[in-house]
């Protein structure tokens, strides 16, 4: 079962004694900074949690399956995240 963003901010303004307001705009304002920096080419690294990096996709040929011509599937980012094996023991009980 997903958690929606609503049900997120309502969890986190509980468990932190907070407004729903203040931890919507929190919320908000993490992912625009998040997003800004992956746009920047700058690598995110929460430490125990997960890093966010972005990575180019270089050009490429490909095969156009409606009419079997090859096209150019031009250079692009991806986004890569890798969760830490820190998160990856806690979520399975193994903590030290």
């Amino acid at each position: 079962m997903a958690i929606s963003k609503k049900d997120f901010i309502n969890r986190m303004a509980e468990n932190g004694n907070k407004t729903k307001k203040s931890c919507r705009e929190y919320l908000d304002l993490m992912f625009d900074t998040f997003y800004l920096l992956l746009e920047e080419g700058e690598a995110i690294r929460f430490t125990g949690i997960m890093k966010a990096e972005t990575k180019i996709t270089p050009e490429r040929p490909a095969r156009n399956p409606q009419n079997g011509k090859v096209c150019i599937v031009p250079e692009r980012k991806r986004i890569k995240v890798t969760f830490s094996e820190v998160l990856r023991d806690r979520l399975n009980g193994e903590r030290d």
